[in-house]
């Protein structure tokens, strides 16, 4: 099916009502139905959902293990200060950022090349920002820097 075709299938009204036809952000697809007389179903995919694959920023803490970042996208990477943060210890930090809602799901992994093993707890998610707290569960003190990749699910 040609994008022609689509269009006229949208202005028809012969789309199921389930559809979110109230987004801008529509996929175009079809599928195979030989019960049709051009063969093809049309369909249409919600890519909205999608907006946290593409929506992506990176930041470098300054300063400190404790300074907040401000990354405004769905998803990236937080890379920290190198830190020390001892064995059995723990900080947290903020990070600031526009598309997190206080509903919002974040997703967390930690890169860390050095000593110690960090984990890592999202912590209080606000419209506009949420904390991340890292403990230090290795024998040894960190001894690099963390690179944090997040996810804004919302």
């Amino acid at each position: 099916m040609d994008i022609l075709n689509f269009i006229s299938w949208i202005k028809a009204g012969n789309y199921r009502a389930t559809l979110p036809t109230d987004t801008a952000s529509l996929i175009p697809v079809a599928a195979k139905d030989p019960s049709r007389d051009d063969g093809y179903l049309s369909l249409a995919v919600n890519a909205a959902p999608l907006q946290s694959l593409y929506d992506t920023a990176n930041v470098t803490q300054v300063t400190a293990i404790s300074t907040a970042v401000t990354v405004n996208a769905h998803n990236g990477i937080i890379t920290t200060v190198s830190s020390t943060l001892g064995a059995g210890s723990n900080a947290a930090f903020t990070v600031n950022n526009s598309k997190v809602l206080a509903t919002s799901r974040i997703l967390l992994t930690a890169e860390h090349p050095g000593a110690g093993l960090p984990i890592l707890i999202t912590e209080t998610i606000v419209n506009g920002s949420f904390a991340i707290r890292i403990y230090n569960l290795g024998s040894a003190a960190f001894n690099n820097v963390i690179k944090i990749s997040f996810i804004i699910i919302n």
